[in-house]
């Protein structure tokens, strides 16, 4: 089935983003983070993750899949390259969406537990894995989609 465009993603995460009981399906990690699916079609995911301070995704692609994210609680800072490094910090209620096969590396810089809320659109099929070099992302490994990164 075709990819979801981006609106629909950003819909899915405002439909569900609202809903209190998202705060208490995951105990913040001590270190890293921590998933939870919450819904799977053959057009759509949508998972909760639980981020622990100082906790990062690495560099990283979701395949064919496009993605979009929302934070509910704490503050992220997602990092890319486009010629340039980019600095984007999302705190709650914000939301951003992507392309299938934008690099980017999700971190929680602060010293408080986060959560987040993301969309992928289809189903994640893969997670394609790269070092940034400066000037350039080199890719250094791939693997099957199981969760989100």
């Amino acid at each position: 089935m075709p990819a979801l465009t981006v609106l629909p993603l950003l819909e899915a995460l405002r439909d569900h983003a609202d809903d209190p009981d998202l705060h208490g399906l995951l105990d913040p990690p001590a270190e890293g983070r921590t998933f939870y699916l919450l819904t799977r079609t053959d057009d759509l995911e949508l998972w909760l993750i639980a981020w622990a301070p100082g906790a990062s995704t690495g560099y990283h692609d979701h395949g064919t899949a496009t993605g979009a994210h929302t934070v509910l609680e704490g503050a992220l800072v997602e990092h890319s390259f486009d010629g340039g490094l980019q600095l984007v910090d999302a705190t709650p209620g914000d939301a951003r969406a992507y392309a299938a096969g934008r690099v980017h590396d999700m971190r929680n810089p602060g010293s408080e537990p986060a959560l987040s809320l993301h969309a992928y659109s289809p189903r994640l099929d893969a997670m394609n894995h790269y070092r940034f070099l400066g000037d350039r992302m080199a890719l250094i490994g791939a693997e099957p989609g199981r969760s989100p990164r």
